[in-house]
């Protein structure tokens, strides 16, 4: 049911290859076959064929044109299409379906169908969609009118596309800010008032600054400035509470007061020989033990 739905949205995206069967069930792999008028509901067999000729023959002898938008030339897509006589040659830019690509038999007998293609990155527009109409000469709504071929009338639907080498329309504004406007402003009671001017505020906040700047702290600042520690592995300094501190040692250990001195023994300086002298006489006494 989904499936359904979607294939009834009509397709935008343009044409790629258009190619003639000459059996509707023999159609290429990623091209659909027309095979119903869009008016009528009837066949949409593109080849003008007398009783007598398909007697003749034994066999009826048919034309469909096929349509498709994944192939074809590579980055190419249909932008036109034109019907020019069976002798006349298809202009310039324009490919020619001159034969079936199922039997390779000759596509047209009178009238024949040309197309232009186009580099699609170099496109404006593009063909979507094209019908046959069996009674109508008219093209309906959406659709432009092609032409009489072999007696159905063929149209074609277009939609605009996005060429990658277009410029950017330019911006309708200007990128560089403009000052605000001094023209005067009506006022509630109906006067008029201008509005202050760039010298005036800059006053006014030169004004500020200075009052800000008279301004003084209540508490001394320390005499040492802080500092803090920062870690590797946070996103915020960390202070640990003693900044602005001086470093200063403690006044009862200070060199002045030698009271506090006089319990400590006097440390006797030993040369190297006293040295010897004492490691050699505990190690005698070690012995005798």
């Amino acid at each position: 049911m989904i499936k359904q739905v979607f294939k009834s949205f009509p397709d935008n995206k343009p044409i790629s290859g258009l190619c003639i069967v000459e059996d509707i069930t023999k159609c290429p792999t990623g091209y659909n076959p027309i095979s119903k008028t869009h008016d009528q509901d009837s066949d949409a067999d593109l080849h003008m064929q007398s009783w007598k000729e398909s007697v003749f023959i034994g066999r009826k002898i048919s034309r469909y044109l096929c349509l498709s938008k994944t192939e074809g030339i590579s980055d190419y897509i249909v932008v036109n299409i034109n019907i020019i006589n069976e002798k006349e040659c298809p202009p310039d830019g324009y490919c020619l379906i001159p034969r079936t690509i199922d039997s390779d038999q000759k596509a047209w007998r009178k009238r024949q169908l040309c197309y232009k293609l186009t580099r699609k990155s170099q496109a404006t527009y593009a063909i979507t969609d094209i019908i046959l109409l069996s009674r109508s000469k008219k093209a309906p709504d959406g659709f432009n009118l092609v032409g009489d071929l072999n007696g159905l009338t063929l149209c074609y639907k277009t939609s605009p596309q996005s060429p990658d080498n277009v410029p950017l329309p330019s911006l309708t504004y200007g990128l560089t800010p403009t000052p605000p406007s001094t023209e005067n402003i009506p006022k509630s009671n109906g006067s008029l008032s201008s509005l202050p001017s760039l010298e005036s505020n800059a006053n006014a906040l030169s004004h500020d600054y200075d009052r800000l700047m008279s301004l003084k702290p209540t508490r001394p600042a320390p005499k040492l400035p802080p500092t803090y520690s920062s870690s590797n592995y946070s996103t915020l300094n960390s202070y640990q509470g003693l900044e602005g501190i001086p470093f200063v040692l403690n006044q009862n250990i200070s060199m002045e007061n030698k009271s506090i001195f006089k319990d400590i023994p006097e440390i006797k300086i030993k040369t190297a020989e006293d040295l010897d002298l004492e490691y050699n006489y505990s190690f005698e006494q070690e012995r005798q033990v």
